[in-house]
């Protein structure tokens, strides 16, 4: 098997890969970079994924990106993800409704939970979540889970 290498790097190259190692965003542009310019300097893509900390496969898919798409290759993407559920409105909405007793929505409990928030969700928005996801919600609105405390109710001091 032939050791690769990074094709040569001119030097305004070299100085962009130096300034992303010294201040990239993450430690994996860092690292991306570092890499590269390890490559330019001759070092085999085993001997350099090794130094960097990086798999043999990670690293050649570092080598290709950077070859089709150059310094920009390097760089951290917005990663994509599943749309949110609930838009930004329905986040302020629930939030206002937290902030209110669940009594003053018909429900028979003094504390909002996330089954209730469940409930509540699907009847108003007609979108289903899990009670995990209800909490989760709850948590990033900046509301906490406290546990319902029991309490043991004192005898009649009248009686004998």
């Amino acid at each position: 098997m032939r050791a690769r290498y990074v094709s040569p790097l001119t030097a305004e190259e070299v100085r962009d890969l130096e300034q992303l190692y010294q201040h990239g965003k993450s430690h994996y542009e860092r690292r991306r970079a570092h890499f590269i310019l390890l490559s330019n300097q001759g070092h085999r893509l085993n001997e350099t994924a090794a130094l960097v900390g990086m798999s043999r496969k990670a690293a050649g898919r570092t080598m290709r990106c950077f070859e089709t798409g150059g310094i920009a290759a390097l760089l951290d993407h917005p990663r994509l993800g599943r749309t949110p559920k609930l838009g930004p409105e329905q986040r302020e909405q629930i939030d206002a409704v937290l902030r209110h007793s669940p009594q003053e929505f018909g429900y028979a409990t003094n504390n909002w939970t996330g089954p209730l928030l469940v409930d509540y969700i699907q009847k108003t928005f007609g979108i289903s979540l899990s009670d995990d996801r209800a909490c989760i919600l709850m948590h990033r609105l900046g509301f906490r889970r406290v546990r319902a405390r029991r309490k043991i109710s004192k005898g009649d001091t009248q009686a004998k």
